[in-house]
C-alpha cells in the first residue's frame, strides 16, 4: 500500500529516502505530508560536519499528480544550523529546484503539456493548478531553440505574425527533407535576410543546393545574393494559384455580360446561372469533379460533367481559349521533365505572351520572368518533386499557435514556441 501511494504520486524515484508519508483531502486539494531520512549532512559555508537540528520548515510544493484536483506536497524540510559558521541551511530538496514551489514532475508535464500546438499558456495553467506567469516563465526559462543546421534543400515561406512582432510578417525556413523547422525570422525584407544569412558560415552555406519559394522577389534577390550556388525553384502551387486567378478573372468578366436585369442582345439568364453555379468546372481539375448524374434545378434536368463543362465552353469564345490554355499549363506542370521542358516551356510563354487578352498577356510576363524557377521547380529529390508543399502543412499549425496565442507578447517567445511545439525535439535547458 505504501509503496503503491508512492507510485502513484509519481515519487518512485526517490522511495528509498522517503520516511514517512500521509495524504488527505482538504477543501477539494489534495495534501500529501512527506518526510525524508535524515541524512548526514555537511555546512555548505564552511564544510563543516558540526552541525545541529534547528527546526522543521514546512515547505508547500504544487506536484500536478492529477489534472482533476490541486495537489499540494507538504514537504517537512528540517533545517540546521552550523556550529561553527552559525550559518542555517536546509536539506536536500529533492522535489523542486532552489526557490520554486512547483515540482519537477509538473514542470516537465507542463512543458510536455505545451508541445501541442493548439494548447495555450492559460488553458496549461488551469488544467496543473498554477497561474499564468508560472507556466510562461517556466517556458521562458527552459526553452531557447536554437537555429538547424542548414540541409540540402530549404524551403522558405512567410507568415502573418504582426500581433506579436513589429513587422508584419515573420519568414520561416524550413527543411523539405526532414520536416523541421530550420529557424523563424524577424521578417520576410530583403535586406534584414541578407543580413541574417552573412551571419551563417560560408562552409555551412555551401551544403544548400535548392530554395524552394513562392513569387516574392525579396526572397529571389536575398538568396542569390547569399547563396549564389543555390538553384531557386517556384511553388509549382503559386504558379497554378495565379494561372487560376486569371481564369477566374475571365469567368467573372463574361458570366456579368448575361446578368439578371442587364439590358443588351447579350443578356441570357440560363448563361449566368451555369456559370455561377458550377464556378469550379474552371478551376477544379476535371477527372476530381463528381463522374455521375449532376442534377441542374434551373433546367430540372441531370446531366453528366462532360455535357456540363461542353456548354460552359461553348457560351463565350475567349472563356473557352483561356480554359484550353490554362489546361495546357496545367498538364505541362504535372508531366514535364527537368531535362527536356524547355521548348515546351517556351512555347506556352510565347502563347500566354502573344495572346489578345491583357490578363493572359499579364501571367505570360510572370512566367517569362520566373522561367529558370519554374524550371527547377520540376527537380526530383529522392522520388519527391520538391515544391512547398511540406512548409504550407506546417504554416497551419504554426496559425494555430498564433491564434490561440493569448500569452505571447513577443517574437522570441513566439519563435520558441512554434519550434518547440513543431519540432519536438527541441532540448528543455534545465
Amino acid at each position: 500500500m505504501y509503496d503503491d501511494t508512492i507510485n502513484l504520486l509519481k515519487l518512485e524515484h526517490i522511495k528509498d529516502l522517503i520516511e514517512c508519508i500521509e495524504t488527505r483531502i482538504d477543501q477539494n486539494t489534495l495534501i500529501i505530508e512527506l518526510k525524508l531520512y535524515k541524512q548526514k549532512e555537511t555546512c555548505p559555508i564552511c564544510h563543516s560536519n558540526h552541525i545541529s537540528f534547528h527546526e522543521y520548515k514546512h515547505k508547500k510544493i504544487i506536484h500536478s499528480i492529477s489534472t482533476h484536483s490541486k495537489c499540494i506536497l507538504r514537504f517537512h524540510q528540517r533545517r540546521y544550523t552550523c556550529k561553527l559558521c552559525k550559518k542555517s541551511f536546509s536539506e536536500m530538496n529533492p522535489f523542486a529546484s532552489k526557490h520554486h514551489n512547483i515540482s519537477h514532475y509538473t514542470y516537465l508535464s507542463i512543458l510536455n503539456h505545451l508541445k501541442d500546438t493548439t494548447h495555450t499558456f492559460t488553458d496549461t495553467a488551469i488544467l496543473y493548478h498554477v497561474s499564468v506567469q508560472s507556466v510562461i516563465d517556466i517556458f521562458d526559462q527552459s526553452i531557447d531553440a536554437k537555429r538547424r543546421q542548414l540541409p540540402e534543400i530549404i524551403c522558405i515561406d512567410e507568415v502573418f505574425t504582426a500581433k506579436m512582432n513589429k513587422y508584419k510578417y515573420a519568414c520561416v525556413l524550413f527543411d523539405f527533407h526532414r520536416s523541421k523547422i530550420i529557424d523563424v525570422i524577424a521578417t520576410r525584407r530583403k535586406h534584414y535576410l541578407i543580413d541574417y544569412f552573412s551571419r551563417i558560415p560560408i562552409t555551412e552555406k555551401s551544403t544548400v543546393s535548392i530554395f524552394v519559394m513562392d513569387m516574392w522577389e525579396s526572397y529571389r534577390e536575398a538568396v542569390k545574393l547569399s547563396f549564389p550556388k543555390a538553384k531557386i525553384a517556384v511553388d509549382s502551387f503559386h504558379i497554378i494559384r495565379t494561372l487560376n486567378d486569371v481564369m477566374r478573372t475571365i469567368r467573372i468578366k463574361v458570366m456579368n455580360k448575361y446578368r439578371l436585369g442587364k439590358s443588351g442582345p447579350e443578356h441570357d439568364d440560363s448563361y449566368y446561372y451555369m456559370l455561377k453555379k458550377f464556378h469550379y468546372f474552371f478551376l477544379k481539375n476535371f477527372e476530381d469533379i463528381y463522374d455521375g448524374k449532376i442534377h441542374i434545378p434551373k433546367f430540372k434536368s441531370y446531366w453528366h460533367k462532360s455535357e456540363i463543362m461542353d456548354y460552359l465552353l461553348s457560351i463565350d469564345d475567349d472563356l473557352k481559349e483561356v480554359y484550353r490554355l490554362k489546361e495546357a499549363y496545367r498538364e505541362f506542370n504535372l508531366t514535364a521533365d527537368y531535362e527536356t521542358c524547355d521548348d515546351e516551356l517556351n512555347q506556352l510563354i510565347h502563347r500566354f505572351r502573344n495572346h489578345r487578352l491583357l490578363e493572359l498577356r499579364t501571367f505570360g510576363k510572370t512566367l517569362d520572368k520566373w522561367k529558370e524557377e519554374i524550371k527547377n521547380s520540376l527537380i526530383m529529390y529522392k522520388d519527391r518533386r520538391i515544391s512547398n508543399g511540406p512548409i504550407e502543412a506546417t504554416n497551419s499549425k504554426i496559425k494555430t499557435i498564433i491564434k490561440t496565442s493569448t500569452g505571447i507578447k513577443s517574437f522570441s517567445r513566439l519563435r520558441n514556441r512554434i519550434m518547440y511545439a513543431i519540432n519536438k525535439d527541441i532540448p528543455i535547458k534545465r
